[in-house]
């Protein structure tokens, strides 16, 4: 079945030939720049031995594993808790009720509005002045919770109307309940295409982790600052192999994204 295309035509000879002009004068763009970025750096003494010399100790880099286990369990955790909240809330958006439909509203928009660092600030804070005194994993866990669940939940609403009507509407007719209904026919349906866009929310919280390092919470981000407080002669280093870390991650997870769009598609034809 060829594939429909909405948004734009496929280009002609000319097309084609001009987007890959663009694409070598990007790509050659970028090289320029980055290798005048790594000249500077090579003026500066940023590769010295002496500046990579940390990272020749066994100890520090099992201390930014350490960061690096701790950024995955926060990540692990507040992915699953995050979805197990954004499925009800989006249940609740699509409910017939206008009280549910409101509630649901009011808490996407309020956690979508608040900056995630002023909520983890918020948990962090003011919530041990009543007597909430988590560690700081929880604080962590619960506000990335709280942000990234109302961003899963339109997902999860998306996923849901991306189906074709006529099955709700069958098993209706045949007398079937609305809860047994999602959650044997529709829910099972739309998370199977919404996998990508959930991985790459994962991916979204993965990276906002790193904003533990206030609170303060050892993950990578935090380990890498610490290490360049032992050694202020790599600061730099530190953050590039924390940067380098995080994208692994980035990249594995990416792969596991692409891996099931193509599998979907394959399915669809």
């Amino acid at each position: 079945m060829n594939e429909t295309r909405l948004l734009y035509e496929r280009p002609g000879p000319v097309g084609v030939l001009r987007n890959r002009l663009y694409a070598v004068a990007g790509a050659a763009l970028v090289l320029a720049l980055t290798f005048s970025v790594l000249h500077r750096l090579y003026q500066k003494g940023q590769f010295d031995q002496d500046r990579w010399a940390v990272f020749f100790n066994a100890k520090v880099w099992g201390f930014l594993l350490t960061g690096l286990e701790a950024t995955l369990l926060v990540a692990a955790i507040s992915g699953i808790l995050s979805f197990g909240f954004a499925v009800p809330v989006a249940l609740m958006r699509l409910s017939e009720r206008a009280s549910a439909r409101k509630c649901a509203e009011v808490y996407i928009s309020a956690f979508r509005a608040v900056p995630l660092l002023l909520l983890i600030l918020f948990m962090a804070v003011l919530l041990p002045t009543i007597g909430l005194a988590w560690p700081a994993i929880a604080f962590l866990v619960v506000a990335l919770t709280l942000h990234h669940s109302a961003l899963m939940a339109e997902i999860v609403r998306a996923g849901i109307l991306s189906l074709p009507r006529g099955q709700a509407e069958a098993a209706r007719a045949i007398g079937m309940r609305p809860a047994t209904l999602m959650q044997y026919i529709i829910l099972p349906q739309a998370i199977r295409r919404m996998m990508p866009a959930l991985i790459g929310q994962l991916l979204a919280i993965v990276q906002d982790t790193s904003l533990g390092y206030i609170i303060p919470y050892n993950e990578l981000l935090r380990c890498s600052q610490l290490i360049s407080t032992y050694a202020p002669q790599s600061l730099l280093q530190a953050a590039f192999v924390s940067t380098l870390m995080y994208g692994i991650v980035s990249v594995l997870l990416m792969l596991i994204q692409w891996r099931i769009k193509s599998r979907i598609r394959g399915v669809a034809r």
